[in-house]
């Protein structure tokens, strides 16, 4: 059993990254890339959230329980040539979650409003909790939780993510875990799992951090790059039978060897997609978003008419253009909102005349992460 400190702090991620950055006092720190400066000690998680500073096991036995409410949004994984290391929070869509935690037996109850997904042990909050109560020793308590889902499921927006993550971080304030950037991130990857097949952090990262991410899975070590310049993003979401498990057939579909010279082309677009973020280059972001030699080529195939609507897109006026995660959706971006509508509606008449409905949504990236608000 862990002990809980009697007072709450606010966190602040400062061991995502095992690196020394020159500051005013010259420790390590958290980082940000903010155009093509590198800037340390950055509060990530903006915590609104007033329970109070004396939350700990005594005060869930004199109060009967702790709730928390939390908020994150939703995500678009990869970036195009970025698979599992690169990911950016959008402002479209968020799920909230709130979580009541009191004294009991350890009781996991999950139900669901707004878009439908499974609950109770097939929720993705409940995999949260239950490596929670096994990692951190927190028997002998019931765990509420209700999730107002507003990502809508299997399109590639990061549903999954944001549920994981929301949960980790209501967690870990209800019970003062005071978990750093990398113990939420792992907790949150372990929700992923049970939709993957195995823990992946990208999608959670974005949730967590806000803004675009890069992460690597190994070490869970973050760089969150705040992109210079801002940008539009239309996602077309084809409405296609999709399994339960969509994420996991999509990624049993990747190839497991890839030739070298291909890896090379690969490695040269990531590092495009984040030189363009840093230095405000829309028109090579757009270029990299579009060079994926490994991944798209292989998902494109679950995509109805995908390449076609590639052609639709970059011809009129997209800067770039991929799938979103592991799909179906597909992303993208654009200097206008105009724009980003404009040929989305293309994309959409096409489909359209394919007899496939398709919805559109418009959406920037989401300045915010998890955020506690209730």
């Amino acid at each position: 059993m862990i002990m809980l400190s009697p007072e709450i702090q606010g966190i602040t991620f400062k061991r995502i990254l095992n690196i020394v950055v020159a500051s005013d006092n010259n420790t390590p720190n958290t980082v940000e890339f903010r155009g093509d400066t590198l800037h340390s000690k950055l509060n990530l998680i903006s915590n609104s959230c007033d329970i109070g500073s004396k939350v700990s096991l005594q005060q869930i036995r004199s109060e009967k329980k702790v709730r928390v409410v939390v908020e994150a949004p939703a995500s678009i994984a990869n970036l195009g040539p970025g698979f599992d290391v690169l990911a950016m929070a959008i402002d479209s869509f968020k799920d909230i979650v709130e979580l009541v935690a009191k004294l009991g037996s350890g009781k996991i109850v999950v139900k669901v409003e707004g878009f439908k997904v499974p609950e109770g042990k097939e929720n993705v909050a409940y995999g949260v909790i239950r490596e929670a109560i096994n990692k951190y020793g927190l028997d002998g308590i019931d765990f509420y939780v209700k999730i107002i889902k507003g990502v809508p499921p299997a399109l590639g927006l990061g549903s999954s993510g944001a549920t994981s993550a929301a949960t980790a971080y209501a967690l870990s304030l209800a019970l003062n875990l005071g978990l750093d950037g990398k113990e939420l991130i792992k907790l949150a990857g372990s929700g992923e799992a049970m939709v993957a097949g195995l823990p992946h952090y990208d999608n959670v990262s974005a949730s967590i951090l806000g803004g675009v991410v890069l992460i690597d899975p190994e070490s869970i070590e973050v760089l969150k790059i705040e992109p210079k310049k801002t940008f539009w993003i239309a996602i077309v979401s084809p409405d296609i039978p999709r399994s339960p498990k969509k994420t996991y057939l999509a990624r049993k579909i990747l190839p497991s060897n890839v030739d070298i010279r291909t890896v090379t082309k690969q490695l040269a677009s990531i590092g495009k997609v984040i030189h363009a973020l840093c230095m405000g280059d829309l028109e090579l972001l757009g270029r990299a978003i579009s060079s994926d030699y490994i991944i798209e080529p292989a998902r494109a195939k679950l995509i109805p008419n995908y390449w076609e609507l590639k052609k639709i897109a970059l011809e009129n006026g997209a800067l770039g253009f991929n799938i979103a995660g592991a799909g179906p959706s597909v992303f993208s971006i654009y200097y206008t909102k105009e724009d980003a509508i404009r040929v989305g509606n293309l994309m959409i008449n096409h489909l359209k005349e394919l007899g496939i409905y398709a919805r559109l949504h418009i959406a920037r990236i989401s300045k915010y992460g998890v955020r506690c608000v209730g």
